[in-house]
């Protein structure tokens, strides 16, 4: 077993191999952005188990699994080396540096569920993901005019905006684990990441000031082809009830349905119902979900 802070070149190659296998295989991506960031980064613990490599050949990565700054375990076993017990020793690893770890099982698989639970770990957290098709056909709810005066729509700005998304997101998300606790270095990260573009966030200001956004993440700017996905939307806590989430949603689907794009998806927490209710107006329903789980508390 390797446990590192700072991957390899070679390393990290590896895992996004086996990234690729098991998502081909299981039809969902084991690791989710944060995950998939860390892997060039010194903030997270990476375990990797390698089985016996043969003469003149790299060593198999039988399993592999992070352990986040935040706390959260990812992971993922090598389709055909399964039921072979690397599963457990890497999650026995990964529990060991961290005993209240949250451990996801992306897409809430039959297996992955059943080998968590097997293993003590109880669920704590649900994660749905929502979709929407922009065809023609499926009219979008007129865009309501919000009662913020000075009210006006824009591309972000990073020289503009940077520092002030930062606040915003912060104080609309403050109770959320991972949202809310970015920094101006972890949006610095994503707004260098190859898919960013800026003309996908819509920022809302009043006369200067950032009061709300929302961010498109497409694979390929300008990809027209495939969904899109609606990466965040906030609003500043001193705004709501001013329509200006609403506006920044209409605006933004408005727009992609325009381009031709043929739906968006989006994650909300389980158990906020009052977003789930308003995006079943929008007409958005469920089409996934994430589940995390923790070791059960010891009576």
């Amino acid at each position: 077993m390797i446990i590192t802070a700072a991957l390899s070149v070679t390393q990290r190659d590896a895992v996004r191999e086996l990234l690729g296998t098991v998502t081909q295989h299981d039809g969902v991506a084991p690791l989710d952005e944060a995950a998939l960031l860390a892997l060039d980064a010194d903030e997270a613990q990476h375990l990797l188990l390698e089985g016996p490599a043969e003469v003149g050949t790299r060593a198999v990565l039988l399993a592999y699994a992070s352990v986040l700054a935040d706390g959260t375990v990812q992971g993922m076993v090598h389709p055909a080396h399964r039921r072979h017990g690397h599963g457990t020793r890497v999650l026995r690893e990964a529990l060991d540096l961290h005993a209240d770890a949250g451990v996801w099982a992306h897409g809430a698989l039959e297996g992955s569920l059943a080998f968590l639970a097997a293993a003590g770990l109880q669920e704590t957290r649900r994660l749905l993901t929502l979709h929407r098709g922009l065809e023609a056909a499926q009219p979008l709810p007129a865009p309501p005019v919000s009662t913020l005066e000075g009210l006006r729509l824009a591309s972000f700005d990073a020289e503009r905006d940077a520092e002030r998304w930062v606040a915003v997101n912060s104080r609309a998300f403050a109770d959320h684990p991972e949202q809310g606790a970015l920094t101006l270095a972890d949006l610095d990260q994503r707004l260098a990441q190859p898919w960013f573009d800026a003309e996908d966030m819509l920022v809302a200001l009043r006369e200067d000031e950032l009061v709300g956004f929302v961010w498109v993440k497409r694979e390929r700017p300008g990809d027209r082809a495939g969904d899109a996905e609606i990466y965040v939307v906030a609003t500043d806590p001193s705004v709501q009830g001013h329509k200006v989430a609403g506006l920044l949603m209409a605006t933004t689907l408005a727009r992609l349905q325009e381009e031709g794009v043929p739906g968006v998806e989006l994650y909300v927490e389980a158990d906020n119902t009052a977003a789930l209710r308003l995006y079943e107006n929008w007409g958005f329903t469920v089409s996934g979900r994430d589940v995390q789980m923790r070791a059960a508390e010891k009576a």
